[in-house]
């Protein structure tokens, strides 16, 4: 099969409708459902047999986790790749297969190292600092007699995947700059802020009250050093599920305040009372079975595990003296150490 040959005019009219369905995006779009429409052109323009979207979920040590979220093969030429399976790649030995996608990640720029066989000829990085998701790897794979890389079709893939980074960054994806998207909770900026927040309305309004809560997992390190950082991301997914579903609306939030570390805040709510709604988020989380998957991410069925968490929670109010927000995590934090102390799967009161 022959590469189908683009004019100028053609690719010049492609980018044109690329640019003005990106002006047009919002906030409230999904951000994996937008590139739809981006890379049917992106496709178009390049003339590619095969393309793929891959999200940078996780990056760790030296390896980097991609999950497709995007493919088009209507040829069936690489059986390898379906979207939602996540791939790790090692950065520093990358499999030939791989090899563009690891380039295109390092430099955020075009790799277009001719792969033979199998293998993206051609990915570009779609860059998103780390608080809006880390970003998205576009790639393309001629998978015909001629696979050779134009100088041209460099520089249009270059074009499209800033355009799309640049309008992405610009309409901040007011969600994704608000939420840890693994978790689905608030981010570690985020909840910082909204303590902050509530300290500050201590001093305005008196008798007023509200708890906080530290929380991680217990053990943590040993489930991504026994069954694989792709299936820690699972279970972090999940805590964030449980930790949201038990907030109560227009009250409570919680945030992942780092890793494996959660925030939790009961507004208008004294120690006792955070102290049971805290034991309570914890037994759930002690009786659930999480989902078990393989190196690739693909559920495996019959099978789940269960974690622990360990809690410190502590109360502040609208009194003189009674610390700031960075003393009232602190004290969230001596309590937290402490119930990991007294043997995990507990929850302390500072």
């Amino acid at each position: 099969m022959e590469k189908v040959e683009t004019d100028a005019k053609d690719i010049l009219n492609k980018l044109g409708s690329f640019s003005s369905y990106l002006v047009g995006l919002d906030a409230t779009v999904d951000m994996d459902e937008c590139f739809r429409f981006p890379l049917e052109v992106m496709r178009q323009a390049m003339a590619f047999d095969v393309s793929v979207l891959y999200k940078i979920t996780n990056v760790v040590d030296n390896r980097l986790i991609l999950e497709i979220v995007r493919l088009f093969d209507p040829e069936g030429y690489r059986s390898d790749l379906r979207e939602g399976k996540k791939l790790i790649l090692d950065i520093d030995q990358p499999e030939l297969i791989f090899v563009n996608e690891v380039k295109a990640y390092k430099s955020r720029k075009i790799s277009s190292i001719n792969v033979p066989g199998a293998g993206c000829d051609m990915v570009g990085s779609i860059y998103l600092p780390g608080a809006l998701g880390g970003g998205y790897l576009f790639g393309g794979d001629y998978c015909g007699q001629e696979s050779a890389i134009r100088d041209y079709e460099e520089s249009v893939c270059e074009v499209m995947c800033n355009l799309l980074s640049t309008t992405l960054i610009k309409t901040q994806f007011e969600q994704l700059a608000v939420y840890d998207s693994l978790t689905g909770l608030r981010n570690s900026r985020s909840i910082k802020e909204e303590v902050q927040r509530i300290c500050n309305r201590f001093g305005r309004k008196a008798g007023s009250m509200a708890s906080i809560a530290l929380c991680d997992i217990d053990h943590f390190k040993k489930v991504n050093d026994t069954y694989g950082h792709i299936q820690g991301d699972v279970i972090l997914s999940e805590v964030g599920k449980i930790l949201s579903d038990s907030m109560r609306k227009h009250f409570d939030m919680a945030g992942r305040y780092g890793g494996e570390e959660f925030l939790l805040i009961f507004d208008e709510t004294g120690s006792t009372e955070g102290f049971e709604v805290v034991e309570r988020i914890r037994e759930t989380i002690a009786a659930y079975r999480f989902s078990r998957c393989d190196g690739s991410g693909k559920l495996i069925t019959g099978e789940s595990l269960s974690i622990t968490m360990s809690f410190g929670v502590a109360e502040k109010g609208g009194k003189s003296g009674d610390g700031d927000d960075l003393e009232w995590i602190s004290r969230a934090d001596r309590a937290l150490y402490q119930s990991k102390h007294d043997g995990r799967n507990r929850t302390t009161c500072q």
